[in-house]
């Protein structure tokens, strides 16, 4: 798991940085949710690795003190979004059974990565309005999609060939789904 948040958190910062920079060049909204699966896949890889309830949680806080730590423009912030993140990784796989599917990875990706929306709209108290609704809304899709294919998919793909070359274990069903 320290492996995974250390990995986790450089990238995420750079990342973070990236995006930063981005909005301050053309002021795109949102940042680069369509990055936002990048965040989350050291929690699945964590959660698929490991298997056990707590696994992405704990990655996804030590990971967001890594981020903190290197630098991540979020500052603490970035800790409540990863910690949020991963939470919702384990929740998605406690829930579901914690069943080897492609569709559990997909799902916990795209939920783990959309999560962070909500703590952006707590932290800056984005006002409700319809507007804002909106961009919300389409931003959260975005980072969903992100978290679905660079989280879901990748992270299904690695942890099934890491299995199928017998780095680690193949412990449980079978990633055939």
């Amino acid at each position: 798991m320290a492996a995974l948040a250390a990995l986790g958190g450089v990238s995420g910062s750079a990342v973070s940085l990236v995006g930063a920079a981005v909005h301050a060049a053309i002021g795109l909204p949102g940042g680069l949710q369509f990055m936002a699966g990048i965040h989350v896949l050291w929690l699945i890889l964590a959660a698929g690795l490991i298997r056990k309830p707590g696994a992405a949680t704990m990655t996804g806080l030590l990971k967001g003190v890594v981020e903190l730590l290197s630098g991540n423009p979020h500052g603490l912030i970035a800790v409540l979004m990863s910690a949020l993140a991963g939470l919702t990784v384990d929740l998605v796989w406690v829930l579901a059974g914690r069943r080897e599917r492609v569709a559990l990875f997909v799902l916990a990706g795209g939920m783990g990565a959309a999560s962070n929306i909500l703590i952006f709209k707590l932290v800056f108290s984005l006002p409700s309005h319809r507007v804002v609704n909106l961009g919300l809304a389409v931003v959260t899709g975005v980072a969903f999609l992100s978290g679905a294919l660079l989280a879901g998919v990748l992270g299904w793909s690695l942890i099934h060939a890491l299995r199928r070359a017998g780095v680690v274990g193949a412990q449980g069903p079978s990633l055939h789904e």
